[in-house]
Formats: structure tokens, sequence, C-alpha cells
């Protein structure tokens, strides 16, 4: 009979240092090169989760079935080495080689190459022009909302921090956007998720004198290239307050 092979999921947290710069990696005590930090890592040094890590714990459905399609077929289409047996075969396709990460990495790499070519170009500098329909499509929908204040910047809230996209501003408010980019595009408002990121990044502003705070996403379809939307959210405190706050709370806890 065979049994089920043991995979093992690794997911690394990212930290903060309390002054909100990152920490990605840290020396490692031999002192022969760097390490991952490690949670044990965090409390000795007091580091403080990401928005994204905090995040993490959501159970998310959609993204639950979609990464079990992809395991399925990683199964399914990778070559089996003759005489393998089934739970080396498992292991080695799933934990060893990860064929089912493969389509999420890809993902990955192109969110990041538009993201950065968005907020290279709204800085004016030169930017990969393989993604030219992704910032001729976002600039206008900047220009429109406001003036830029920032972009890629740090925050640093209650016992969070996460590294914001772009802040506008207006006469009458100031508005903090994420960009996404996505196969499957909201219709009405942006996804639960990205209002909560969202929002804790709002609540580390502090006072903004007599300005209103809006929060929003702008999402690009990697399917339909060119194509882009974007939903701007005015309850973003409440979201915070009801929705944000306790998962950080629950995730210290955990």
């Amino acid at each position: 009979m065979n049994t089920v092979a043991n995979i093992k999921k690794h997911d690394s947290a990212h930290w903060y240092f309390q002054n909100g710069e990152s920490c990605y990696t840290l020396p490692k005590k031999s002192g022969s090169g760097l390490k991952v930090p490690t949670l044990a890592d965090a409390r000795e040094l007091q580091l403080i989760p990401s928005v994204t890590t905090i995040l993490r714990i959501l159970h998310k459905p959609a993204l639950q079935d979609w990464l079990i399609e992809q395991s399925v077929l990683a199964v399914l289409t990778t070559p089996r080495h003759p005489g393998e047996q089934d739970d080396a075969f498992i292991r080695r396709v799933l934990h060893d080689e990860k064929i089912q990460d493969q389509e999420a990495k890809a993902a990955a790499d192109r969110g990041t190459m538009i993201h950065d070519a968005i907020a290279s170009a709204v800085k004016g500098e030169q930017f990969d022009t393989r993604c030219l329909p992704y910032v001729e499509a976002t600039l206008p929908i900047l220009k429109m909302l406001g003036k830029i204040q920032w972009t890629e910047k740090n925050l640093v809230g209650d016992g969070y921090a996460g590294r914001s996209d772009i802040l506008l501003e207006n006469d009458i408010n100031l508005i903090l956007l994420d960009f996404k980019s996505a196969k499957t595009m909201p219709k009405y408002c942006s996804w639960p998720e990205h209002k909560l990121q969202t929002a804790a990044y709002a609540k580390t502003l502090g006072n903004v004198a007599d300005k209103h705070v809006i929060t929003g996403n702008i999402y690009l379809s990697t399917v339909e290239v060119g194509k882009v939307a974007y939903f701007l959210q005015e309850d973003w405190l409440r979201t915070y307050e009801e929705g944000f706050r306790p998962l950080v709370k629950y995730w210290q806890f955990s």
C-alpha cells in the first residue's frame, strides 16, 4: 500500500526593523554568510512582520483551489523515473523540484517586472519597454487622481510594517494606492485582502491636517494587456479596525 508523501511548505516571513528598514537577511552567527531571519531572530531583535506576512493567515479559497490544481497538474504531467515509487515520485515533484510552483513564480516575476516599470516611469526613469502598455494604461489614472507625493515608501504601524506603492494628493484628498497585476480582474471593488493591505498602510499616515485619506488599488490585466481598472475606498478606517487590526492580534497570538 502506498502512503502519502509528507510535503513540507516553507513560507518565509518578511520582517522589518522597528525603524521601518527592511530585514531581508541577517549575518549567520558563524560569520560564514547570510541567512533569512527566523521567528527566533525576530523575537531576539524585536522585528515586526510585514502586512503581507500577516495577511497570509487568511483563508483564500480561490488561491487554495488554484494551488491544488497546480499540484495535480504537476504530478500528472511530470515524467516518472524508472522504478520510482509513488511516495518518492510525489516528494520529488512537489517538494524537491517544486514543479507546482513554477507557474506561481512566473506570475510573481511578471508582477514584479510590471510594478518596477510603473515605479520607474512615475519617477521619470527608464523602464523595461516590455511593460510599456501597462505604464501607458496607469499614468493617466495617476495624473487624473492627483499629484505624486512619494513612491515606494516603508511605513510602520502598530505591530506591523510595509512598503506602500504611491501616495497622491489633490485639493481635498490624499490617495494611497497599491498596484496589482492579475489574471482575474475584480469587477466592482478591490479584493478584500487588498482592501486590508491598503487600510493598514493608510493607518500609519497619522495626522494629515484637513486632508481626507482614501485608499485604492489599480489592477492591470496580464491576460488583456493594456486593460486596467481602479477602485477607491473611503471606509478604510473601518476595514482597519474591524478587519486588519484583529488579524495583527491573532497573528501575534498564533
